[in-house]
């Protein structure tokens, strides 16, 4: 990630859908939180706004800055960013509110 740094976590609370063979309903199945990468948080101290996907004004927590490696992630999706590898020590945590690919890094807004 450049001159960024990595000194942070990402990690995605990972749910699986499976069917039920009984009822034929789909069941979330909590698989916990997945690792996605190093990263780096940096908190929204000024209250700034982005344009959320439908294109209206939304604030956000943070911004988070991921390697240009890491593949999007959806909207909506919950995720944990940690002080530490094993997620433990959380520094935030929160929906997607936007994810961008970037020439050199990507980033998302929590």
């Amino acid at each position: 990630m450049g001159g960024l740094g990595h000194i942070h976590y990402l990690f995605v609370h990972d749910v699986s859908i499976i069917k039920d063979e009984e009822t034929g309903e789909a069941v979330e199945v909590d698989n916990g939180l997945k690792f996605i990468g190093k990263c780096r948080e940096q908190v929204n101290g000024s209250g700034r706004l982005i344009a959320g996907v439908d294109g209206n004004m939304i604030t956000f927590n943070s911004v988070i800055h991921l390697d240009k490696n890491v593949g999007p992630i959806e909207v909506g999706k919950e995720v944990v960013i940690s002080n530490d590898p094993t997620g433990k020590d959380i520094r935030i945590k929160g929906s997607v509110l936007r994810f961008t690919q970037g020439l050199l890094h990507n980033r998302l807004w929590v």
